[in-house]
């Protein structure tokens, strides 16, 4: 037997050793399985014994947590027998190395050596070598947020913390120590702070400390633009970590918070760039509209307004044959009847003496379409890099892993899965998650949870929440009730009732832990890249269908899964035919309600414009509240889908309630002209609205201040108040629509308002700064989104908005002057003689001669996409009525090339619909960005958990065993308890406990999470 110093563990790999052994002999090599890990182990020389081999490692662990494996063989011994040159087996006469049998010991494992907390930082106490977790409540004031810094300037004072008492008798060095201990059970604010800046809101790792002095930290400020941050866990205890930097953050680094966000505020900035862009180009017209030769400088014009096509040169013109019947409620100002010398009444109308549409200015606009265009064009090709690119920088379980959308339904072995992909492809695989159906129990579970929450609210931290005690403590509550008591629980459940509800619970959970459950899905993470995109490759082509592929005797349905915090557990086992169906209702109900806004809309706006303005503001601020609740009532897999569903229903909604409504309620005489009541005065304050009123509401975060230094000071237990620093709730499907929005205002109405386009660049920019400090400063953690929306944004639309601006850019130069005044070849004598005509504003009176030579009208209608016209597509001058044309030369030739440019482009996005919905439907994989070559298991990234997320517990809960998941799987960790405080399957067993049938918990009723690591010894002989 060769001695044992001539083998030797690489460190990196010794370190991330522990417990739970399932050895294989074989003749090279051998498989273990520790903490959930499987690693394999070959050693150089045929003739060296594999018990010696694992004899080689070293393990820590006095008082260190045991993990149970589930074995197929346990045998156990003295695990102090193993170190350095021992002997694995040298006390287990019972293991015969070459039965080919596998056999598992259980020994403890150092929470400190495990991979995630190798990395040094400056910031972590070091004891003896061993890492120490830090207390939150212990932060530099200056690497605080201000509303911390307020706090804790205010906790002193009783008005603001009503347990002023509680934290002054805890500093009380008098004070007994059995005093002392049961006031510390009670909520600490100090630790409520902690827990919002270091679990909601998102930190990076910082290896060094901050310089003290203000200059130092504002010149190191700018630095993080060039700087690689590494994002911390959420609740990271054991690493040094500042907040990110909401305005010197690098745009690059945005992916951290998922590829949605990233995408998002690459959008926002995108975006911003092009209409800038686009703005420049129309800013002739700008000068022009503003000038003397257009409306005389537009005197009395808002300065907002300058440069738009407001007109302010108008005059009553006869018009012969008109009534008042011609013109609209809202138009009847622009219809006269005045009296001439002689006494005789006849009718004149308000004619606008602005020539906006000459050739010059339309081929300006034009170009500012192309640029449009292009512009988006452009964008989109830079969002598809920057797609890749945050991919390629934030490596994920998605990069690595399959779904298995059809698996057998009794396929619940994980080795089973691993050796098919072993066999069939070749790839070795390190996470199998297999997700059972069992919802219904998993929300019993958290139901219940959530009770026990609700009691230990009302009955304060030191109350125990054994079932037997809460009994006891409801009769003796429920015998102490009064009259009116008993009636008010029928409305305010109190403690009798909600253990009562407990009870209830325990005896469903006991009936369906014990069914055994059909698996629905199943999730495998391979160690490579590579090898996911060799599984896709094939899986993803009619190639899969080949008999050698199948799987047992079935073919698999495989894809490639969302993020793990992206999947929705809850609803991975519901059917198609059931989401679809859950999906079409609200949907139907969202057309509904935006048929019923718009006539509520044309409705008040009888009353006047200024109601109507009002009334649209609301209704796009409460309809996202009634989005999220229609959403809610369907079936998604991710919270991407989910997102994308909510999108859909918010930027129709908004589309339609702000530009499409209000141009239809709008009189089509009011287009340019000025004054308050009017089109374009309207689209002014809701881009004012965008950029300030809505933009200081979301800043002040009003709901979330209010929880935090209200609430949160006066909460009765340490978990009621971290609910109060869980941060505002944030839909990014919510934030994308109030891009599109401002983006389809600005296109909607730039033709006649081209400063809309600055509008809307300096919006978004407001917005892309606005948001970023919400995301870092007040905003709940989102779940890591892929690129769901950004796509669906960029592919549908943002070429629905081009293509609906070409529309309605091609029209409005077809209605110049917005009169409905048309000019007539001779001027009836009925108007001949002197007429005394009031101005428009009525502030002077002009005495005219008409005679012959003076120019009447009538009424034409000028707006062909008015109803009542012909069906007039596209907007060419060939569809004026032969007797009633407007247009001059040079108009008629600007409308027919905005036209056919229409045209262009819808036929474009026609063409890119159409491809789009054929690679939809075509089963094809492409691969996003390039391989990075670095393994699964070096990337330490989380993997797919099922879990579930309740409001009122701060962290998820889990729907799986943890005692067999390695902590650096899960992408957040608790400050206050171990994994196994979340775990819904150590509930279910302790209530199968009090089973009087004798029942146990199925083998099946849990989704299971199995990790297989590998490694190598290396023979280094002396």
């Amino acid at each position: 037997m060769k001695n044992l110093d001539d083998f030797s563990l690489e460190d990196d790999q010794a370190q991330s050793l522990g417990s739970g052994f399932v050895i294989a002999p074989q003749s090279q090599s051998v498989s273990i399985i520790t903490d959930g890990f499987d690693r394999s182990i070959s050693s150089r020389s045929e003739d060296t014994p594999l018990a010696q081999i694992i004899g080689r490692f070293n393990f820590f662990g006095k008082g260190a947590r045991q993990r149970k494996l589930s074995a197929r063989s346990r045998t156990s011994f003295d695990p102090s027998t193993i170190g350095s040159g021992g002997d694995l087996f040298s006390d287990n006469p019972d293991i015969d190395l070459n039965n080919g049998k596998e056999y598992m010991f259980d020994l403890p494992i150092d929470p400190s050596k495990s991979p995630r907390r190798q990395r040094p930082s400056s910031g972590v106490v070091d004891l003896g070598g061993v890492r120490q977790p830090r207390d939150f409540a212990d932060d530099d004031r200056k690497e605080m947020t201000y509303g911390r810094r307020v706090a804790l300037a205010l906790m002193s004072t009783s008005c603001y913390n009503p347990n002023v008492k509680q934290v002054k008798a805890i500093k009380d060095p008098e004070l007994p120590v059995e005093s002392v201990n049961e006031l510390t059970k009670g909520p600490s604010l100090e630790q409520g702070w902690g827990y919002f800046e270091h679990v909601t809101l998102p930190r990076y790792i910082a290896d060094s400390e901050r310089s003290a002095s203000l200059v130092g930290r504002c010149c190191a400020r700018p630095m993080l633009l060039h700087e690689k941050l590494e994002k911390a866990e959420p609740g990271e205890m054991f690493l040094g970590s500042r907040l990110y930097d909401p305005f010197f953050t690098a745009l690059d680094q945005m992916g951290d918070f998922g590829l949605g966000f990233g995408l998002y505020f690459s959008t926002l900035r995108a975006v911003a760039i092009v209409t800038f862009v686009a703005g420049l180009v129309s800013l002739p017209n700008m000068l022009y509209f503003r000038g003397f030769e257009y409306s005389n400088y537009q005197e009395g014009v808002h300065w907002a307004l300058k440069g738009s096509a407001v007109c302010t040169e108008q005059e009553y013109v006869p018009c012969e044959g008109c009534t008042s019947n011609m013109f609209s409620t809202d138009e009847l100002y622009r219809f006269m009847i005045f009296t001439n010398s002689n006494g005789e009444q006849l009718p004149f109308a308000m004619k606008n003496n602005c020539d906006g549409a000459t050739l010059t200015r339309g081929l300006y606009s034009l170009a500012t379409t192309c640029v449009i265009v292009l512009g988006m064009i452009a964008a989109s090709i830079y969002l598809k890099a920057k797609e890749i690119e945050f991919d390629e920088d934030e490596q994920t379980a998605q990069d690595y892993s399959i779904i298995v959308k059809n698996p057998p339904v009794d396929a619940t072995d994980a080795m089973e899965w691993k050796q098919y992909f072993r066999k069939k492809f070749g790839v070795r695989s390190t996470v199998c998650t297999i997700v059972t159906d069992n919802d219904i129990l998993v929300n019993k579970l958290v139901l219940r949870r959530e009770t026990l929450q609700m009691i230990k609210s009302k009955n304060g931290p030191s109350e125990s929440l054994d079932i037997d005690h809460l009994v006891r403590l409801a009769s003796d509550i429920s015998g102490k009730r009064n009259c009116v008591q008993k009636v008010l629980t029928k409305v305010l459940k109190g403690v009798p009732e909600l253990v009562a509800h407990i009870q209830q619970l325990d005896e469903e959970i006991r009936d369906l832990a014990t069914e055994d459950r059909d698996v629905t899905t199943v999730f495998v993470t391979f160690e490579t890249e590579a090898a996911q995109r060799k599984v896709l490759s094939i899986m993803k082509t009619s190639e899969q269908y080949d008999a050698k592929y199948c799987f047992r005797e079935g073919f698999l349905d495989v894809d490639e899964p969302n993020e793990p915090s992206s999947i929705r557990w809850h609803d991975l086992n519901e059917s198609t035919s059931k989401a679809l169906v859950r999906l079409i209702i609200p949907m139907l109900l969202t057309f509904g309600m935006i048929i019923g806004a718009a006539f509520l809309v044309r409705e008040v706006r009888n009353y006047g414009p200024l109601y109507a303005a009002i009334t649209i503001s609301l209704l796009n601020t409460l309809f996202p509240m009634i989005a999220k609740r229609l959403t809610n009532l369907e079936i998604h897999r991710s919270h991407g889908g989910r997102q994308t569903s909510l999108y859909v229903k918010i930027c129709i909604f908004r589309w339609v309630n702000t530009a499409i409504v209000t141009t239809l309620i709008t009189p089509f005489t009011s287009s340019i002209m000025n004054g308050n009541e009017h089109l374009l005065a309207g689209v002014y304050s809701i881009f004012f609205s965008e950029i300030v009123t809505i933009t200081l509401i979301q800043l002040m975060d009003i709901g979330g201040n209010v929880k935090r230094h209200v609430f949160a000071p006066r909460a009765q237990t340490q978990e009621d108040l971290n609910q109060c620093m869980s941060g505002t709730v944030v839909e990014l499907a919510e934030r994308y629509t109030n891009m599109t929005k401002i983006l389809f205002l600005a296109l909607w109405y730039c033709p006649l308002y081209p400063a809309a386009l600055f509008f809307c660049s300096f919006a978004l920019i407001v917005n892309f700064y606005a948001d970023r400090i919400s995301l870092m400063r007040s905003w709940a953690p989102s779940p890591k989104l892929s690129s769901e929306i950004s796509r669906i944004n960029r592919t549908y639309f943002i070429p629905a908005a081009i293509g609906i601006m070409a529309i309605i850019s091609s029209y409005t130069w077809t209605q110049f002057s917005f009169d409905n005044l048309c000019e007539l070849s001779t001027t009836s004598s009925e108007y001949f003689g002197t007429w005394n005509i009031p101005s428009v504003d009525g502030e002077q009176t002009t005495t005219v001669q008409i005679d012959a030579s003076y120019q009447s009208y009538k009424y034409c209608n000028q707006n062909l996409l008015d109803s009542g016209s012909a069906f007039a597509f596209p907007s060419l001058p060939s569809f004026q009525p032969e007797d009633a044309k407007w247009m001059e030369e040079d108009q008629e030739t600007i409308s027919e090339i905005h036209a056919w440019t229409c045209v262009a482009i819808l036929g474009a996005i026609a063409m890119h619909y159409s491809k789009s919905l054929y690679q939809r439907c075509t089963r094809t994989y492409k691969p996003v960005g390039k391989d990075k070559g670095i393994p699964f298991t070096d990337n330490n990234i989380a993997a797919y958990i099922p879990q579930v997320k309740s409001p009122e517990i701060p962290f998820p809960l889990v729907a799986c065993p943890v005692d067999l998941i390695q902590d650096n799987l899960f992408e957040w960790s608790s400050p206050y308890h171990d994994y196994e405080y979340y775990d819904l399957t150590i509930d279910a067993d302790s209530i199968m406990r009090g089973d009087d049938k004798g029942r146990s918990v199925s083998s099946t009723a849990f989704s299971r999470v199995v990790h297989w690591v590998e490694t190598s010894f290396i023979n280094s002989k002396k």
